[in-house]
């Protein structure tokens, strides 16, 4: 057994029975959850501090050297290149906490920001993300995270709505900063990382902010030390705000107690796969983003080391990287544990498919026979092939990611059942996929090591607690168990533990409305535990594993991660004459969202006889000419409300009216009375033509 069901009273109605790892391990808090790493850290200013003290030797943070920036011209077009040194240079902990403690004391000195003040983080990862971070927590300040992709818009919100003193920002970033500033009316200081344009800097001074380098305050603060002021474990620690929602983006607010409670589990788990203080860890998915976060953060309580790199530069292919000077930051890393997004092994599974293919001939033979074996060697539980087959077959594979993998884990959104297999067979290593949100550190659920199930996303860490609550409106049930056609548990995912966030922050002078409900609807207590709603539909599998089976909330995750708000994309489609009502669906683990729209016939009949085209209404809505035409009025309409490229439908499905009246209706209940879309009901009725478009 993986997870437990823990027997009690079900009297809570709508909630399923507490779900909780099952390994023999024992417990040390309640005698079910784990909330405090083994080094007793109760804070992330202690976990980074009693660090550095018991690993002051060891490597700690490493980077490559950056040689000189090429630009290279094709087909008339300018590209930058990185050339860098192929070797890691690592500080120690004790030399990675003295520049913590350094800039910390520089910064209190140049900003003098009081305890639980705001430092927005602006930046890509790098080493100096998290020496800006852990320096923020000595001091007892909030870090304010914001991705670095937002532009213009996400950045000024994420700075005015949570009134930050203080903006950390990477040279490149700069720019963006730069326009905003004057927007900004709480921000007082500026400390840039790496090399600025000296025009940036003067103009962000001429907005009547301070501006300094991190190497300047390092300075300073050496020279003038100041005392560390700790911060209590229920102390807000980061402000995080999501990649996408609805709307503008939320901040969720994580203690240091959540943290570090997401950390021990991590640490429970991660001791499973081999991961101590040999483990050399690969950072290079954006800071900003909680899986990340506590990948590096758990990183410093193991004493591994990591090592600092790219997705533009991860590899020999790499995008930005300049070849042949310079080899890939996973083949220089040599790393022996990576947290990939499924999107990054979709892009490998292809590639390395369509090199085969190219080869073709022995080469192709040979592969399709050692992948044959992996696969079969999956299905009996293994790992890879032989150690003959995989040097010779997968070896190259391998080598580009160091050769010396253990274990890798995905998250973000749902990896392929054939890209697991396939990956876990050429990387020969597990391949695992884990489950978590913002709003729970990440901490949901991983694969154990032993388990090759695929779909499912492992038992619950030690640190949380699952729970499916009922959903009658999707007809997804914790009875689904009794029933013999399904035989499990499905419900929405309620995620339970210390791990779980105070809620979403909420400006005191401007409380949003939404907001404020949603930190009241969202988050519920149980039995003395606190559950998030994930707003995800799970299924408990008889091995105690979770599978994320749906999605409750109009809101969609693509490959990548990103977020599609369907109701957004509703929007866009009601724009285009032929369009009656949408709804746009996104499956999960697929590519890219589709949209089935009730038609206006009218203007469908209208293009039909401009183009020669007769049926009825039923046959013009299969035609590929009157499709092409809805689907590039829909796209039209999609651009001009700012969609970006990932929210546009790709395939569309036309479905004229039945008996005279509309494919969707109150009536035949895929509509409720006030007009609004019944998602699960709509896609039960459509699954045949949804599969079409997914094919």
């Amino acid at each position: 057994m993986l997870g437990k069901f823990m027997s009690e009273e079900h009297a809570e109605g709508e909630f399923g029975p507490p779900l909780y790892l099952n390994d023999g391990t024992p417990f040390d808090q309640h005698n079910i959850l784990v909330s405090i790493p083994p080094c007793k850290s109760k804070t992330l200013y202690e976990v980074v501090n009693n660090a550095c003290t018991r690993f002051a030797a060891k490597p700690c943070v490493g980077t490559r050297k950056l040689v000189k920036v090429h630009q290279i011209e094709e087909e008339g077009r300018k590209f930058e290149k990185f050339e860098y040194e192929n070797t890691y240079n690592y500080m120690t902990y004790k030399e990675y906490g003295s520049r913590v403690q350094n800039f910390a004391s520089g910064m209190i000195g140049q900003t003098e920001i009081a305890a639980q003040g705001r430092v927005v983080i602006y930046a890509e990862t790098q080493r100096d993300w998290m020496v800006a971070a852990n320096a923020a927590f000595s001091m007892g300040c909030q870090v304010v995270t914001i991705y670095a992709t937002l532009g213009e818009e996400g950045a000024l919100f994420g700075i005015t709505q949570t009134k930050a003193s203080v903006v950390v920002a990477d040279g490149k970033l700069m720019k963006i900063l730069a326009k905003i500033v004057d927007k900004c009316p709480d921000l007082q200081h500026v400390i840039t990382l790496g090399e600025v344009d000296a025009s940036l800097t003067e103009k962000v001074r001429k907005a009547d902010k301070t501006v300094s380098s991190m190497d300047e305050l390092i300075e300073k603060g050496s020279a003038k030390p100041v005392a560390p002021r700790p911060p209590a474990p229920d102390d807000i620690a980061v402000v995080m705000y999501t990649s996408g929602t609805t709307g503008d983006p939320k901040g969720v607010l994580l203690t240091h107690r959540n943290i570090t409670a997401g950390i021990a589990g991590f640490r429970h788990s991660g001791a499973a796969y081999g991961i101590d203080d040999t483990t050399t860890f690969l950072a290079y998915l954006p800071l900003a983003h909680i899986m990340e976060m506590i990948a590096e953060v758990a990183m410093f309580a193991f004493g591994g080391q990591l090592a600092y790199g790219s997705p533009h530069t991860l590899t020999d292919t790499g995008v930005k990287l300049k070849r042949p000077e310079s080899m890939g930051d996973a083949l220089v890393a040599q790393p022996t544990f990576m947290v990939f997004a499924p999107a990054v092994f979709d892009k490998v599974y292809k590639a390395v498919l369509k090199k085969v293919d190219n080869a073709g001939g022995f080469k192709k033979t040979m592969f399709d026979k050692a992948l044959e074996w992996g696969m079969q060697n999956y299905e009996a539980g293994g790992v890879g092939v032989n150690a003959l087959v995989n040097k010779v077959v997968f070896g190259p594979v391998q080598g580009l990611l160091g050769g010396k993998l253990k274990v890798a884990m995905t998250g973000s959104a749902p990896l392929a059942p054939e890209i697991q297999k396939f990956m876990q067979t050429v990387l020969k290593c597990p391949v695992r996929q884990g489950y978590g949100l913002t709003e729970n550190c990440a901490c949901a659920s991983i694969g154990t090591p032993l388990d090759n199930s695929v779909g499912t996303v492992g038992p619950p860490q030690a640190c949380t607690v699952i729970r499916l609550a009922d959903w009658p409106e999707g007809q997804y049930m914790n009875s689904d168990k009794q029933n013999p056609n399904i035989g499990m548990a499905r419900g929405e995912v309620l995620v339970g533990g210390d791990c779980i966030a105070l809620g979403y922050y909420v400006d005191p002078e401007d409380p949003n409305p939404e907001i404020v409900q949603k930190n009241e609807e969202e988050f519920v207590t149980i039995k003395g535990v606190r559950y998030f709603r994930t707003g995800d539909v799970g299924q408990i599998t008889e091995n105690g594993t979770l599978m994320i089976i749906d999605r409750k909330k109009d809101l969609w995750k693509g490959p990548q991660g990103e977020y599609v708000s369907l109701s957004k994309v509703e929007a866009a489609l009601k724009l285009s004459p032929y369009v009656d009502v949408p709804m746009c669906y996104g499956k999960t683990g697929g590519d890219f969202p589709i949209a089935l729209l009730c038609v206006m016939e009218s203007e469908i009949r209208k293009f039909a006889e401009s183009k020669s085209l007769t049926g009825s209404p039923a046959e013009l809505c299969t035609l590929d000419a009157v499709v092409a035409e809805v689907a590039k009025s829909c796209k039209e309409k999609c651009k001009e409300m700012g969609l970006a490229a990932f929210e546009m439908p790709t395939n569309y499905v036309l479905l004229p009216s039945v008996d005279g009246a509309p494919a969707w209706t109150p009536e035949n209940e895929m509509l409720t009375n006030t007009m609004k879309l019944k998602r699960p009901v709509i896609v039960r009725a459509f699954a045949e033509q949804i599969d079409k478009a997914y094919s």
